[in-house]
């Protein structure tokens, strides 16, 4: 955790502290140990908010993404429509959220760049693919692949449940829970639920060592699957 904090991978930071919490709940089944754990997360977030200069930015750009006209940057303090402020994805990833209305504008029919050639929404198909696929697919679209995503999670935690041993049951709860707040994480920090962080969207954004650990995801719960399967 120390070698996250020092390379300021806040984002691997929380979704590793997530899992150790559930898996020492899964493990042990005391509350008591999960709540300490967010005791000690809300104070170490605060002295992160108050200590780290780019999580201070987060969390001041997801309080206030913009005000009147204008995007507030919060590594200046000032007011601005500059491309570089941090601010202005997340104000142009909800607009374009907005723009896909019910039901989108259709596949390869969302508006991404201007006259110039020049991306609206910077990393669009990364850390903002969830805010083009809401503007191309619209409201239903984009909730239909959340609840893909529960059903996932949902044969993930049953495999956990059927499985006998008590080493692949955590593996399997451990596996599923990790996929389950990867996605949490990404689409909160899009929706402005939670401050943003550069995580990815499970099997949907670019990158290939991304698509290459989630398919490990996978095939792990399958194998655990294929264990219960055999001994029942």
């Amino acid at each position: 955790m120390l070698v996250l904090v020092e390379t300021n991978d806040m984002g691997s930071g929380l979704l590793y502290f997530g899992i150790f919490l559930a898996m020492l709940y899964i493990a042990t089944a005391r509350v008591s140990f999960v709540a300490a754990g967010l005791g000690l997360f809300v104070a170490g977030g605060f002295v992160a908010e108050r200590e780290i200069g780019h999580i201070h930015e987060r969390v001041t750009i997801w309080l206030q993404p913009w005000t009147t006209q204008k995007f507030f940057c919060a590594s200046t303090g000032e007011y601005t429509l500059r491309q570089d402020c941090q601010s202005y994805q997340i104000v142009k990833s909800l607009y374009s959220i907005a723009n896909g209305g019910w039901l989108g504008t259709g596949f390869g029919k969302g508006t991404f760049t201007d006259t110039r050639g020049h991306n609206l929404i910077p990393y669009v198909n990364t850390d903002f693919i969830y805010s083009a696929l809401a503007q191309e697919l619209g409201l239903i679209g984009s909730s239909a692949l959340l609840l893909v995503f529960m059903l996932f999670v949902a044969r993930g935690m049953k495999i956990a449940i059927q499985v006998d041993d008590g080493f692949s049951k955590l593996l399997a709860a451990g596996l599923t829970f990790a996929f389950a707040l990867q996605t949490f994480i990404i689409v909160g920090g899009v929706l402005r639920l939670i401050p943003l962080t550069g995580i990815t969207l499970p099997f949907v954004s670019y990158g290939g060592s991304s698509v290459v650990a989630n398919f490990l995801v996978l095939a792990g719960l399958l194998l655990v699957s294929h264990r219960a399967n055999s001994y029942a």
